[in-house]
């Protein structure tokens, strides 16, 4: 093994611990920013490449009211919190993790018809 891979593997593994120690926190913070399902939608839905309205109609569309203007909202409070990162694109953000992979039930959203859409273009 190179000097190199050794390090690389020390680093992967650094890194493994270091968020399985802060796992915990990191859960309770969600588990507390993270009211309801609108939260948990908005949470889950922000990918980086989805705008805020992109994700204000997928949430309304399945019944549930929300306008862009609270995802921005939202954003911004969860950016401060470190819960979400900015994305590539300027004034887009994307989750630090997936609320599942924390161990968190993400609430059903209607993705289908917006695959649809795409797929038919």
């Amino acid at each position: 093994m190179s000097e190199a891979e050794s390090l690389s593997d020390k680093l992967d593994e650094l890194i493994f611990w270091t968020k399985f120690s802060a796992l915990p926190t990191f859960r309770a913070l969600l588990k507390d920013a993270l009211r309801d399902d609108v939260d948990k939608l908005v949470y889950e839905l922000s990918d980086g490449e989805r705008s805020t309205r992109d994700i204000a109609h997928l949430i309304s569309r399945g019944g549930r009211r929300i306008t862009h203007v609270t995802v921005a909202n939202m954003w911004q409070k969860w950016s401060l919190m470190n819960l979400v990162m900015p994305a590539e694109r300027r004034g887009r953000y994307k989750i630090v993790a997936s609320l599942e992979s924390i161990g968190i039930e993400v609430p059903p959203v209607e993705v289908v018809r917006e695959e649809r859409r795409e797929s038919d273009e």
